[in-house]
C-alpha cells in the first residue's frame, strides 16, 4: 500500500496505519537504507520469513516502478538498429581539467560530440542537459531494451528531466515555473 506524505522541517511522520500494514511493532527497532532517490525501512531483526517476505515485496515495487517506465516510454516499435531517436553507442567523453576550464565548462558537466563530416572536424561542448542513457547502469540499460522499453523515448526524458512519476506527467521546466 502507497502513503503519500509531505515532508516537514526536514522530516517523515510515518502513519501507525503504514507501521501495522508492515508489520512493526510499536516498540521494534528499525533499520533505514537511505538510497538514491529513496529510502527502505524495515525490521532491525527478521525470521528467514521474513526476511523473504521483505524482498518479495521490495521485488514487487521494482516490477511495479518498471511497468511504469515501459507504460511512460512505451514499446520499442522493432526499428532493428534504426531507430529515429539515434545511435545509443556512446563512448565517454573526457577532456583534461586545464582544457575545461580555458572552455569554461565545469568538471561535472556532460559533454556532447558534434562531427561535421564536410569540414572534418569535431566540437565537443557542454551537453546542456544532466542525464542521457549513460547514466544508467549497463545490467539496467540492458534488461530495460530486452524488456523491449523504447530507449530513443526514454533518452528523450532523461535529457528534457520530465517528471514521469507521482501525479501527472510534467517536464522539469514546467514544476520549475510552479
Amino acid at each position: 500500500m502507497k502513503f503519500n506524505k509531505q515532508l516537514s522541517n526536514g522530516g517523515l511522520f510515518l502513519p501507525s496505519a503504514a507501521l501495522k500494514i508492515s508489520g512493526f511493532e510499536d516498540s521494534g527497532q528499525v533499520e533505514i537504507h537511505a538510497l538514491k532517490n529513496t529510502a527502505v525501512i524495515m525490521k532491525q531483526q527478521m525470521t528467514a520469513m521474513e526476511l523473504i517476505q521483505a524482498l518479495d515485496s521490495l521485488n514487487q515495487l521494482f516490477i511495479n516502478l518498471s511497468f511504469h517506465l515501459a507504460k511512460t516510454c512505451g514499446a520499442c516499435s522493432g526499428c532493428e538498429g534504426e531507430c529515429p531517436f539515434g545511435d545509443f553507442e556512446y563512448d565517454k567523453i573526457e577532456l583534461d581539467d586545464d582544457l575545461r576550464k580555458e572552455a569554461g565548462i565545469p568538471t561535472d558537466a556532460k559533454l556532447s560530440l558534434y562531427v561535421d563530416e564536410e569540414d572534418h572536424t569535431i566540437t565537443v561542448c557542454e551537453a546542456g542537459y544532466d542525464h542521457d542513457l549513460r547514466d544508467i547502469p549497463p545490467y539496467l540499460l540492458e534488461m530495460m531494451a530486452f524488456s523491449g522499453i523504447c530507449l530513443g523515448e526514454l533518452e528523450e526524458r532523461l535529457i528534457v528531466g520530465d517528471i514521469i512519476y507521482g501525479g501527472s506527467t510534467r517536464s522539469r521546466k514546467e514544476c520549475e515555473d510552479e
